[in-house]
């Protein structure tokens, strides 16, 4: 999966940061959609990170209807 976290500085990083929670402890947390983003074999475009505050490691999708990243907890 594509990487979400810190690409605030990246200059692969396209448009504004999101801001998203955490599902684990709830933190805030600024991410930016990738210009060459991983597409699943689903068809949708997902991501994987890790909370900065809880180090939970997360999975997410990004929603086509309306671009919102949703994310959940990924087992260890």
């Amino acid at each position: 999966m594509g990487a979400l976290a810190n690409l605030a500085d990246s200059t692969d990083a396209a448009e504004s940061p999101q801001v998203v929670n955490c599902p684990n402890c709830g933190a805030r947390l600024m991410v930016r959609r990738d210009r060459t983003p991983f597409i699943g074999s689903c068809g949708f475009e997902s991501y994987s990170l890790e909370c900065q505050e809880c180090a939970v490691p997360l999975g997410g999708i990004v929603d086509p209807c309306d671009d919102t990243l949703l994310l959940s907890i990924v087992p260890r």
